[in-house]
């Protein structure tokens, strides 16, 4: 009987991390309308300036960190030039903690945009203390501004971007607003077009939901603006976790501040193309919610149940992946092992059956390729990426399990950068836990393809092709690199697309 309550016990973790995602889908409105945000038009900008029914102008501090990017930064400082915002109000920081030698390059295409009349500065510290957030937060020192724009040196940053956003301030209680990824290298390859895909759920449906619900959503690190003063309230940033963004925004919302989400406002970034780039990407990002969850667990204890429930849900979401990794490899041995894992015959017995997996296995399925359908996109081109996040998801889940063990026991001190073309250096390599467990899952599918136990086929052909497809790309590597590609793509403005 325990050998069934165990699987039950899997199923049922499945089951209600499946409701948490079909709320926050009704909550985001495109059940109704998957249709990509309307792109705001000339007469939609605030342009106070133009015709002064606004008031008094804020000064905004825009801030780029850098290490090691001058690739990206070059391209990118171009769109500083289209900002609408009147400079004498604007003050841009390069954080520049580069170790590479790209200082002095850096350095030299900002002069050439102060001769041109841009406010921008280059600021560099003696140490790299606290990595991004203590360079956010030293920036600060040095600036009065009201404001605060944060947008990483592989992001672009629209014409009319603070013309949108600076307008949610007049709500006293707003105290950041974010604006939705776009991805410039969005049909790379699979791995990015998954990414994106995986992405478009996060921003389109979570964020959505929870901004339209007046809920509880985090700032994702760039895209985005903050109000100074809510930054303070909160404690300012902190260098003593690796998801610095989310452990702001769950201060300042604990102070009374809350969060805007813009879908209709695109700011184009660049993702990691290779496996090795996004294995680094996913430790920081799993590794340290779990961390963090698990230490502002108590803040929320007294918080009604329906707040606790949606926190929980969200701070254990990456343990969904073990969850897979347990399932995918239970529910075959049950098949193969009958005698030893068979059900009982007790009164859950019936969900052990072969007809209740296939039910169970076609629902989750389904589901998941639904939610992520429904983001957007072509009518083909949805549906592919959609069941490319379902592949790479249970592939990956078994390094993804990991990196939740590593937050568990706190092990996610130092923060890793993440190489985001594919001629870039670093990143992560495959772990003796994957190369042992992919011959398990070759010896899963031979043996229940034998028993015939087809209900439990599909779960198990899924993990085999998502880890294969997981190995081989973050072994072949080299070869990927060998045709590294260049963070370059136009400033975004207002009148284009935003699919």
């Amino acid at each position: 009987m325990w050998a069934e309550l165990f699987q039950i016990l899997l199923v049922s973790l499945l089951v209600l991390s499946g409701i948490h995602r079909f709320m926050l889908w009704l909550g985001s409105g495109l059940v109704w309308n998957s249709e990509t945000s309307k792109v705001p038009s000339e007469n939609d900008v605030w342009l106070p300036w133009k015709d002064g029914s606004k008031g008094i102008l804020p000064r905004v501090l825009i801030q780029i960190p850098v290490f090691n990017d001058a690739h990206a930064l070059q391209s990118r400082l171009d769109c500083l030039k289209s900002l609408d915002y009147p400079r004498s109000l604007l003050q841009i920081q390069i954080l520049d903690d580069s170790d590479d030698g790209s200082a002095e390059e850096n350095a030299a295409n900002v002069e050439a945009l102060v001769a041109e009349g841009v406010p921008v500065t280059v600021i560099r510290r003696e140490e790299r203390t606290g990595f991004k957030a203590g360079a956010l937060a030293y920036g600060m020192s040095v600036s009065d501004a009201e404001y605060v724009a944060i947008f990483d040196a592989d992001f672009q940053i629209p014409e009319h971007f603070l013309s949108q956003t600076i307008p949610h301030f007049e709500d006293s209680r707003v105290g950041w607003v974010q604006c939705r990824w776009g991805f410039a290298n969005r049909n790379r390859n699979f791995l990015t077009r998954a990414q994106a895909r995986l992405l478009d759920g996060h921003f389109r449906i979570e964020h959505q939901a929870r901004s339209r619900g007046g809920r509880f959503f985090n700032f994702n690190g760039t895209a985005g603006i903050w109000r100074r003063t809510a930054i303070e309230a909160a404690g300012g940033w902190s260098g003593k976790t690796v998801v610095e963004d989310t452990d702001l925004s769950l201060r300042a919302w604990d102070q009374g501040w809350k969060g805007v989400y813009r879908d209709d406002i695109v700011c184009d970034g660049w993702l990691p193309e290779s496996f090795s780039a996004f294995r680094t990407q996913q430790r920081r990002w799993l590794a340290g919610g779990i961390d963090l969850f698990l230490k502002r667990k108590s803040d929320h204890s007294g918080k009604p149940f329906l707040t606790r429930f949606d926190f929980s849900a969200r701070g254990l979401a990456p343990l969904v992946s073990l969850v897979v990794v347990l399932l995918a490899i239970w529910a075959p041995l049950r098949r193969i092992f009958p005698d030893q894992l068979g059900p009982e015959p007790w009164v859950f017995r019936s969900l052990g059956t072969p007809a209740f997996e296939w039910v169970f296995f076609s629902f989750a399925f389904m589901g998941v390729l639904v939610y992520y359908a429904s983001t957007g996109g072509g009518r083909y081109s949805r549906w592919l990426e959609s069941f490319l996040v379902l592949l790479l998801g249970t592939g990956f889940a078994f390094y993804a399990s990991l990196c939740c063990f590593d937050g568990i026991l706190g092990r996610v001190s130092e923060f890793e950068r993440t190489p985001k073309t594919a001629g870039a250096t670093g990143g992560r390599t495959v772990t003796l836990w994957e190369w042992a467990v992919f011959p398990l899952t070759v010896w899963l599918i031979v043996e229940v393809v034998l028993i015939g136990a087809w209900s439990v086929l599909p779960l198990i052909s899924m993990s085999f092709v998502g880890l294969l497809w997981s190995l081989v790309g973050t072994r072949s590597r080299g070869i990927a690199e060998s045709s590294g590609s260049t963070l370059s793509s136009p400033c975004r403005n207002v009148g284009d697309s935003v699919v």
